[in-house]
């Protein structure tokens, strides 16, 4: 039980042990003895009664004290000052001069806080506040305050940093800054763009959401314009897109987008550079651009044609335009890999199946490999034949016709594919409701190189019942014949014995085309269980051929064998392109981008791979990173399975930094060595767009318990702050509990042992 006594600041508490009746029958039963049990009056004087019941009476009171367990509690009460938190963009933005009379953001800002001067000083003097102003752009500085002036903020200068405005890391710096204060706001006056790198990149709407959670209003004030007048003529170079990898004298095509702010109606040229041979930069390509009133972005499309191998650098670039300030931003680069030996593989299917599907996919996850694919709709057969002659022209080593009718291109087209193959390229027909026979192709110009004798009356006809008799029914398992089935298309393992066990482990197929009868030429490279040819080869003039009859392979991939499923594709390309016997190991270098900002964290990966395209087990690898002044330094990579991964940090300075990874072949010890450049742009953050972002500065203030105000009100918001309650009260408390300290031991032994002695002493026992 607690009762509580309380005089102003200074209370005593009772918490009497039991119950109070039990501390009354305590007492009562020490005031019986006290007075009941007393020294025998006749052997000692009166003083000396006196004095043994003064002590007694003294330690039953101690007695009764601890069985009440008072505390006493003195409370302290102090007021503590609200903190407003003003920040002041000084970024580079700042000086840009879109402002009434040409005057720059910063004189606005300057101006606006010399009108409220006068009401943040009132603010200040009646004591429950204070104000603390920084300036910010990419790092933040305290402003000391003046006797006259809160806000000595001076002139604008340019400094280290201000090329960035990190308006979500100042208001989560200053807030950290009054850790424990009383706040009572902030109020952020800037133009609203947000340009950082990180770490300074935090988003302001999260710095501003946990002022509101904490309900802390901020104030949010822009200035400038949306559109900048300070900076009205601007042509940029938005984006640029390019592939990784370009095959030897292949056209690549180059993307990008190009902005022009007031440029309108005006042309602009935009180049395309690339790198040569002695490290020079020359013009490849070049186009025109029109800028739009609205000032939006325009695509333009380029295309070079590489001649000699190994990385090259491609730029965009917009021309400089008269009246042009910021120039940082008219150009970007990036880097592409010319490499040698690549296929190209041209791939005509008639229907969109699922084997298609499967078979694009595979092929073009080879980085060598450039798979063009063009669907030719049986269901448009007015327009048939197709022209196909410009796509002809290109110099494609591999061929792939899928189930597609022979009426549906030109003869004289079928007659280049022909002098093509003669030539040394590869085609490789495959199964499907129109192919073969089926389609017609023994009496097409294709017809001399097929490798089965032609039937003019086995043809499928469009809208009618399948013919049962020009297919093989399934299921249908896939064996390497005995005699040739020893070619490197059909290899599935490291020996023999691996292949043909990986063979019996796949899945059987739904069906296949029947092939006929197979031209004398012809060697049936694997048949089915019961003997029927699934795939056939053969020579012509310096070219190769192959019919392969079933159309199902993907049910292997979904059969869990998808390993086999790509290496059987991957190998039939190569050996019609006649690359199935070289011998040459690839180290490749991954990045996973080729152009990045200052801090930016870079991946990259980097494997040893066989000729099939199998990673080498048990390799030595190394990377070291060189930065554009030459300075070189190692990079840690982890091993991934069969695969190596590293990650590039502290790549600050702009400009091309170059990636080194060397490798150490397995038994052989030899050392390879592969590269990969990449650049560190650093644009001009801050007037490359130098548009106000009043949208951002709403979003601030709407996530907080604040509001927008316009330069005019920023002395209102002073007023405003005012006339809330300014601090809140601290109190102090301060306890003492005597029951259980020592000096109430002391006295209670003190009164007992005094009692004792006496009446010893007396002679009282």
């Amino acid at each position: 039980m607690i009762a509580v006594t309380s005089l102003d600041d200074f209370s005593m508490h009772i918490d009497a042990v039991g119950s109070w009746p039990f501390v009354a029958v305590v007492a009562a039963v020490l005031g019986v003895v006290l007075f009941a049990v007393g020294p025998d009056r006749s052997r000692v004087s009166g003083a000396r009664v006196t004095t043994l019941v003064l002590l007694r009476l003294l330690a039953f009171v101690a007695i009764v004290i601890c069985l009440l367990r008072p505390t006493f509690v003195s409370t302290k009460k102090a007021r503590q000052q609200a903190t407003v938190i003003l920040l002041a963009d000084a970024s580079e933005s700042m000086s840009v001069a879109d402002g009434p009379n040409g005057r720059t953001r910063w004189q606005e800002l300057q101006a606006a806080l010399s009108a409220a001067t006068p009401a943040a000083n009132a603010l200040v003097a009646d004591g429950n506040f204070t104000i603390a102003a920084w300036r910010f752009d990419r790092e933040m500085q305290s402003v000391t305050a003046q006797p006259e002036d809160p806000f000595p903020l001076g002139s604008w200068k340019s400094l280290a940093t201000s090329d960035e405005t990190a308006i979500g890391a100042a208001i989560d710096d200053s807030t950290r800054a009054s850790a424990g204060k009383n706040l009572a706001g902030i109020i952020v006056l800037s133009d609203g763009a947000q340009h950082a790198y990180s770490p300074r990149d935090l988003p302001p709407q999260a710095a501003a959401r946990k002022l509101g959670d904490m309900a802390v209003p901020l104030w949010s004030i822009t200035f400038g314009q949306q559109r900048a007048a300070g900076q009205g003529r601007d042509a940029s170079i938005i984006n640029l897109s390019v592939g990784e990898t370009v095959y030897l004298k292949n056209s690549l095509e180059i993307s990008g987008r190009v902005r022009l702010d007031g440029l309108a109606d005006r042309q602009a040229v935009v180049k395309l550079l690339a790198e040569n041979d002695s490290g020079g930069m020359d013009e490849v390509a070049r186009t025109t651009v029109r800028g739009s009133p609205q000032g939006l972005e325009e695509s333009v499309q380029l295309a070079w044609t590489p001649q000699s191998l190994g990385e090259r650098k491609l730029s965009l670039l917009v021309e400089t335009q008269e009246g042009e300030v910021v120039v940082t931003n008219n150009e970007l680069s990036t880097f592409v890999e010319v490499i040698d030996g690549g296929l190209r593989v041209l791939y005509l299917e008639g229907a969109l199946r699922v084997e298609q599907r499967f078979l694009r996919r595979v092929l073009s996850a080879s980085p060598d490999m450039q798979v063009d694919f063009q669907w030719i709709d049986s269901s448009k057969r007015a327009k048939w034949p197709l022209d196909l002659s410009r796509t002809l022209a290109s110099n494609y080593n591999v061929f792939l016709i899928g189930d597609l009718d022979s009426s549906s291109l030109e003869g004289a087209d079928l007659q280049a594919i022909v002098a093509k193959v003669q030539a040394g390229s590869g085609i490789g027909l495959l199964g499907g409701f129109h192919s073969f026979e089926a389609g017609g192709w023994g009496s097409s110009a294709l017809a001399p190189l097929l490798p089965f004798e032609t039937d003019r009356l086995a043809r499928q006809a469009f809208g009618e019942p399948i013919r049962e008799g020009l297919h093989l029914r399934g299921p249908l398992k896939v064996v390497p014949d005995r005699r040739f089935g020893g070619v490197s298309i059909l290899r599935l393992g490291k020996t023999d014995q691996e292949t043909q066990a990986a063979w019996q482990a796949l899945s059987p197929l739904d069906g296949a085309n029947d092939l006929g009868r197979l031209a004398l030429s012809a060697k049936p490279l694997a048949v089915s269980a019961e003997g029927q040819p699934l795939l056939v080869a053969r020579e012509f003039g310096g070219g190769r051929v192959l019919a392969f009859a079933p159309d199902s392979t993907w049910k292997w991939v979904m059969q869990g064998a998808g390993e086999q499923h790509r290496r059987f594709w991957r190998q039939m390309v190569l050996w019609l392109a006649r690359q199935d016997d070289q011998e040459k190991d690839s180290l490749w270098v991954r990045l996973s981008q080729r152009r990045l900002s200052p801090g930016t964290l870079l991946e990259f990966d980097s494997g040893l791979t066989n000729p099939d395209g199998t990673a080498l087990v048990n390799v030595g690898m190394e990377a070291v990173v060189i930065s554009p002044s030459g300075q070189s330094r190692p990079v840690r990579l982890a091993q991934k399975g069969e695969t190596f991964s590293g990650l590039l940090t502290d790549c600050a300075d702009p400009g091309d930094w170059k990636l080194i990874v060397k490798a150490t072949r397995p038994r052989s010890n030899e050392r390879l060595e592969k590269s990969a450049r990449f650049t560190v742009f650093r644009q001009d953050l801050e007037l490359a767009n130098p548009r106000a972002n009043p949208l951002l500065m709403r979003q601030l203030a709407e996530a907080t318990p604040g509001a927008v105000r316009s330069p005019e009100e920023l002395a209102d918001i002073f007023a405003e702050i005012g006339q809330k309650p300014a601090g809140f009260e601290t109190l102090e408390q301060w306890s003492y509990t005597p029951w259980d300290k020592w000096p109430m031991f002391l006295l209670l032994a003190a009164c007992l042992c005094s009692e004792w002695f006496l009446r010893k002493r007396w002679g009282l026992v």
